[in-house]
């Protein structure tokens, strides 16, 4: 018995897989999934290689390493969209974020003095800003899937859940009130609301993403029960008051906020070691 097994897409010529590698073999085709993940214990090397000719083969040992944590580097391709081949990606010297007009740099005449700019520039990160005025939370999940989020830096900024979806369309939060209909009292809304943020951080925790989100309301009857639930994530940040000053345009937060809420961010990523602390935000 070899001390290494070598475990096979297909079962057309595995024996001479395992002869290549002086190994014992088997196929993920022809045995139960977990019986040959049981298998792999006895061995010191396990070795993934797909032998077929067919794309599938490889996509369902890919699904095999995924699910039992093998290592299996092979560039699985689909007809279909997925958010893993998205185009849009995110380098390593980059951060995304998105959120609502406060992201957009609503109030300011100048995007040096906007939050995502002052975290960008202090994280030493060029900026991918994806702000969306008026709109709400159902636009930050849309938009998130539309990125290829392995591995990359990521800021979230939620805001008030009243901004709801209705029909396909993300309505303006001035076009809308929660009044429209009765199913959507502050009790759905809040219910609705830590729905995504779940949905959203297994998300980006399944990538790797390194993140982390804040929560920008007007206010709402749970607001502080909502606060406590999202205390529970590592990655949330607490800002005791968003709102300390007026853009320079004479409305929306103004720079003392958005530097205010950079340096929380950037605690934040400290804090859970993304990146080192070396910098003070003035």
């Amino acid at each position: 018995m070899s001390d290494k097994l070598v475990i096979c897409s297909s079962p057309v010529d595995d024996n001479l897989i395992g002869e290549k590698y002086n190994a014992d073999y088997c196929n993920i085709l022809e045995y139960n999934w977990e019986d040959v993940f049981e298998k792999t214990k006895t061995y010191n090397d396990i070795i993934l290689e797909h032998n077929g000719q067919l794309d599938i083969e490889a996509i369902r040992l890919k699904t095999f390493a995924n699910l039992y944590n093998f290592s299996f580097n092979h560039n699985v391709k689909f007809n279909f969209y997925a958010n893993t081949i998205t185009n849009k990606k995110i380098l390593d010297n980059q951060i995304l974020i998105i959120g609502c007009s406060h992201t957009a740099g609503a109030g300011h005449s100048s995007q040096s003095t906007v939050y995502t700019k002052i975290l960008a520039d202090k994280m030493g990160k060029d900026l991918i800003v994806d702000g969306h005025k008026g709109r709400g939370n159902w636009l930050v999940e849309e938009k998130l899937q539309t990125y290829d989020l392995s591995n990359s830096f990521v800021v979230l900024q939620f805001t008030d859940i009243f901004r709801i979806r209705l029909n396909g369309e993300n309505i303006k939060g001035h076009e809308m009130s929660k009044s429209q209909s009765q199913v959507f009292n502050d009790e759905v809304l809040a219910s609705i609301f830590l729905e995504q943020v779940k949905r959203i951080v297994n998300l980006l925790r399944a990538n790797n993403a390194k993140f982390c989100f804040f929560h920008i309301s007007h206010g709402y009857s749970l607001h502080t029960e909502v606060e406590n639930i999202l205390s529970l994530y590592k990655e949330y940040v607490y800002l005791s008051n968003f709102n300390l000053d007026t853009g320079d345009l004479g409305h929306h937060c103004g720079k003392i906020s958005h530097t205010y809420w950079a340096e929380k961010l950037y605690q934040k990523f400290c804090s859970l070691c993304y990146i080192p602390n070396h910098y003070t935000l003035s």
